[in-house]
């Protein structure tokens, strides 16, 4: 009598983990495409905000400076100005992802990079005249 109640509930149990452990997967592989859309729209954003404090830095003309918390993703590669773009790349599921964004300003010696960061941190923007914008921080 005991056994057959032992083998009743361990059969119970292996029914519910067996439909229970494949729904477990589907949820986190459906939270991670979320999470890899949120990283490409706020690698997206940093982009443009960047962007957009270069033309402003730029058109304020020389001696302008100014002063950005940047917000990236955690997955950030690479943080770099090279000719008329702004470009973050981050690192996805699928591969690298570039968010671009143009700028009219002229970056300084032709290319910057603000290198691997994440998170939130200062960018400072300097309009330095005939050389263009800098990048510090």
């Amino acid at each position: 009598m005991k056994g057959q109640i032992s083998f009743e509930l361990m059969v119970t149990v292996g029914v519910v983990l067996a439909f229970t452990i494949p729904v477990l997967f589907l949820m986190f592989s459906m939270t991670s495409v979320g999470y890899e859309d949120t990283a490409k729209a706020q690698a997206d954003a940093s982009a443009r905000t960047l962007a957009d404090t270069m033309n402003s830095v730029y058109s304020q003309g020389e001696g302008a400076q100014r002063s950005l918390l940047l917000n990236v993703p955690a997955t950030t590669e690479n943080i770099s100005v090279v000719g008329s773009e702004v470009i973050v790349k981050i690192k996805t599921s699928s591969g690298s992802f570039e968010a671009v964004a143009p700028t009219i300003a002229k970056v300084k010696n032709g290319a910057s990079s603000v290198g691997k960061k994440s998170g939130l941190f200062k960018i400072i923007v300097t309009n330095k005249g005939e050389d263009g914008v800098e990048l510090s921080g």
